[in-house]
């Protein structure tokens, strides 16, 4: 025993001691564990247990341990917000999906029992990690587990609480708003807690998300605030829009706290039992019938989501009443479409005219929409209804119902895979705008706006301005000037500028840059002056553009002094066009050394400029160079390529280097380095960089030996690497072999290549017609269309318009665009150009269309304040 405990995963050392040592002697000198033996108890209790065939209820035996040292349990801490983590004894309450009942047998526990799986694992590594560091090194550690529905996230945050010592703290920020809520416990955290944030995306989402995740961001590094547990689940999508890269043109950057908190703090939970987790599951199934019919009866693998009431609430969808699945559907299409989980019950019987037929919506009775939907929130099997009240709840308060319902998380995710083809009813939209929750107004314009309807975007922001949502108007503005209409766009944001907001100064600065650049500037200095810094910065670059070097030069030393990324640099340009480059490159070697990037190359250049040696240069470089591989993250290696350059252009010091790397006595290593780096810049300088020898695949085909050049681009293709596959697909066309090639551009075609739809078109219609080519290359082009990456839809539009298929091209993109493609809609509009339909394809990019297809009329871009006035305003009045 002594030896197995020593061993991994318990690693725990116990000596000659004895268990009765653990245990009291008599009534008057009870012994109890120390802190060091309760952690040798909990690792025998792991150990007989794994012998004994059984499961470990950790937190029972905190629970035990704690209780047993009454003195210790008084503790001078003062306690923050939450209650003690060992008060958690209902799953629920902290949001795990309830099982099935396994045929109603008796004596069950309330969860079934737990099969750990590899991100039970790592979970456990971050958690012991955490509380084997508190004492050393308090630290705050954030755990995030990514699934789709049902996968069992949620379960697992609530086994690793039972890896928590049982004097931590829980708390679960909800109210007033998830957001709102996580800020205010953050400013309460004390050491030894706990955060619950079970479906993250819902606390770093929305108007207070930024500031939820930059609070949380500055909590966890913070020791005083340690040791500190964050464990947050997500599904992938809505955990792609979080960490998501912000893109070059892209104005905002909405999540970028959010992102730079969360990026490397997720495990990837598996849809599916993987097989090396089968001998344990089948072994828990013989002692507990839901983990046996969920085994028996679910699909392969799908285990927790059978378990989790999966099969039952798909059972309940696809036999429900006409009225009930109109229901059911309704909520489906306005979830996808990006309502908040909360949808108001009047939004859904507005709705349910439209997934009926006329005759059976005349037939619906008074009171049946209320009776189908107490029927769908009844409970079956020990889950919850496709359809639920909303409760809300305060601690120690009457619980209350809510007029919203909830859709099932399964169904949730089953109506965004079976319906993600299908287009919205038409009508669907004006119920949106007269009753969807006033919080997800911008999220369903930007899914009308991705459809191409413009009009019905509007009409949402709009909605959202009357219901005073925060940032509906900025949102309207944003998305005019995206589609090309400043001068309306300036309706809405104008009105609050002028009354102090910020954002919207900023908002009409830009507006104003290209038509009145002198009100431009005077609006950025204005949003400067207000708090937003960058200001600053673009006021001294249009002042620097319109030749007032002095006005331009006090603006940027504000936007230097103020810290703004590109402020020291633009400085430093303003410098150098002045001639005074000592100055300048002070500025811009400070720009370099705080954000690195292109400043960099620049600065060295300037160096260079003004006569500083090589090596002077080269010791200001190499620093760089360390802290740009100690980043890693991902962008332009800009040090590399000054370095780089740098020697490139310095035969001198390249000679000098050569010397130091000759040296007697240098080491192996170094040389070996330092010569294959000298060696590259010397092809660099001489502008040589290009494949050497005879025998590299490229060479090899250039000199028309095609048969040996196949061999190793088949072996990198065999590696996954896509542009070799196209190698190897042109080169069997080459060698007169259509079947390969077609199968080849075919795999390139599946593994997301959108550039290989014109060979498939060319090869597959010689072989099987073109008929059967547009069906194949369609049906690739939705499955990635799904997957979140359309730009197939708009290669298959392509190839049909060369083929002469105008009308089925056109056909394609409207269907495209309404069930979601965000680009199908503008390709839509240069087709009709090059069809020779100007004016459509005019009124289709100015307009948009109508969710029932029809290119829309000309509709009024005002914001309703300014529509009810009649009266017209621009930023020059």
């Amino acid at each position: 025993m002594i030896q197995a405990l020593a061993r991994p995963p318990y690693g725990r050392r116990v000596g000659d001691q004895r268990i009765s040592d653990w245990v009291p002697t008599s009534d008057k000198e009870p012994k109890v564990p120390s802190d060091r033996s309760s952690d040798d108890v909990l690792a025998l209790v792991r150990l007989w247990s794994s012998w004994a065939g059984e499961s470990v209820n950790e937190r029972h035996w905190r629970n035990l341990l704690e209780q047993a040292q009454p003195v210790r349990v008084l503790r001078t801490m003062l306690a923050g917000p939450g209650r003690p983590v060992r008060e958690f004894t209902d799953p629920f309450t902290l949001e795990v999906h309830e099982a099935i009942d396994g045929g109603g047998a008796s004596g069950l526990p309330l969860l079934p029992l737990y099969v750990e799986r590899q991100h039970d694992r790592w979970l456990a590594d971050v958690v012991n990690g955490l509380v084997a560091r508190s004492a050393r090194q308090p630290v705050g550690v954030l755990a995030v587990l990514v699934g789709e529905s049902s996968t069992g996230k949620t379960r697992a945050c609530w086994e690793a609480l039972n890896l928590l010592p049982p004097d931590w703290r829980l708390v679960l920020p909800l109210v007033p708003s998830p957001a709102e809520a996580l800020i205010a416990a953050l400013a309460e955290i004390t050491p030894r807690t706990a955060l619950w944030l079970d479906e993250i995306h819902r606390f770093l989402s929305g108007d207070r998300g930024e500031q939820a995740a930059a609070h949380l961001r500055e909590v966890l590094n913070d020791p005083r605030r340690g040791p500190l547990l964050v464990l947050g689940t997500t599904w992938p999508g809505l955990w792609a829009d979080l960490v998501k890269p912000r893109k070059d043109g892209d104005r905002g950057d909405t999540h970028a706290q959010a992102r730079a908190l969360l990026t490397g703090k997720h495990y990837r939970v598996p849809d599916t039992f993987e097989d090396t987790d089968m001998p344990e599951l089948r072994r828990l199934a013989s002692a507990d019938p839901r983990l046996k019919e969920a085994l028996e009866q679910g699909r392969p693998g799908r285990i927790t989501q059978y378990l989790a009431g999966g099969r039952a609430l798909i059972d309940r969808y696809e036999t429900a009443t006409a009225l009930q699945r109109a229901l059911i559907e309704s909520a489906m299409d306005v979830r996808r479409l990006g309502h908040d989980i909360p949808l108001p019950r009047i939004l859904l019987e507005a709705s349910i005219r439209h997934y009926l037929s006329t005759d059976q919506y005349d037939l619906v009775a008074d009171g049946e929409i209320e009776h189908a939907l107490a029927e769908l929130s009844e409970p079956r099997r020990g889950t919850r209804g496709p359809l639920t009240p909303v409760i809300f709840r305060e601690p120690g308060r009457p619980r209350v119902l809510t007029d919203d319902v909830r859709l099932a998380d399964y169904l949730d995710q089953h109506g965004r895979k079976e319906r993600r083809t299908k287009e919205p009813p038409a009508g669907l939209w004006d119920a949106l705008v007269d009753h969807a929750a006033r919080d997800s107004f911008i999220a369903l314009a930007e899914a009308a706006r991705d459809r191409g309807h413009l009009r019905v975007a509007l009409r949402l922001l709009a909605a959202g301005v009357e219901a005073g949502v925060p940032g509906a108007a900025m949102a309207a503005a944003q998305f005019l000037e995206e589609e090309g209409r400043p001068d309306d766009a300036l309706l809405w944001c104008l009105p609050l500028a002028e009354a102090g907001n910020v954002a919207a100064m900023g908002r009409v600065a830009g507006l104003m840059e290209a038509t009145r650049p002198d009100v431009a500037v005077a609006w950025h200095r204005k949003a400067a002056e207000a708090g937003r810094t960058y200001g600053w910065l673009y006021a001294g670059m249009l002042l620097r553009r319109a030749g007032e070097l002095l006005e331009a030069e006090v603006c940027l030393r504000r936007a230097a002094d103020a810290g703004v990324h590109g402020g020291r640099a633009e400085l430093a340009y303003l410098l150098q066009q002045a001639g005074r480059t000592g100055e300048a490159l002070v500025h811009l070697q400070q720009e370099a050394e705080a954000s690195g990037g292109y400043a960099v190359v620049e600065t060295a250049a300037l160096m260079r400029e003004r006569g500083d040696s090589g090596l002077t240069v080269l010791a200001w470089l190499l620093p760089r160079a360390a802290e740009e591989g100690r980043r890693d993250g991902g962008g332009i290696p800009w040090v590399e390529h000054a370095l780089f350059r740098h020697l490139a252009m310095d035969a001198l010091l390249r000679s000098r280097l050569r010397s130091l790397a000759d040296e007697e006595g240098q080491d192996d290593a170094v040389r070996r380095d330092l010569t294959a780096l000298l060696d590259f810049v010397e092809e660099l300088a001489k502008g040589a960089l290009r494949e050497k020898g005879t025998n590299t695949p490229e060479a090899l085909r250039q000199h028309g030996r095609l048969a040996e050049a196949l061999v190793p681009y088949q072996k990198e293709a065999d590696t996954g690497r896509r542009d070799a596959v196209v190698h190897v697909a042109a080169l069997h066309e080459q060698l007169g072999r259509p079947s390969e090639a077609l199968a080849c551009y075919q795999r390139a075609a599946e593994g997301g290549d959108p550039e290989v739809f014109p060979q498939i078109a060319r090869l597959m219609t010689a072989a099987e017609g073109p008929d059967e080519t547009f069906d194949w290359l369609k049906s690739c082009a939705d499955r990635h269309g799904e997957k979140g990456y359309p730009d197939q839809r708009s290669a298959v539009a392509e190839q049909l318009r060369i083929a002469g298929r105008t009308d089925e091209a056109l056909a394609w993109l409207r269907r495209a665009s309404r069930t979601g493609d965000p680009y199908a809609w503008r390709q839509y509009a240069e087709l009709l150009e090059a069809a020779g339909r100007m004016e459509d394809a005019q009124c289709m990019r100015r307009y948009g269309w109508e969710p029932y297809g029809e290119i829309s009329k000309p509709w009024s871009a005002a914001p309703p304040a300014v529509r009810r006035l009649g009266h017209v305003r621009t930023a020059g009045d």
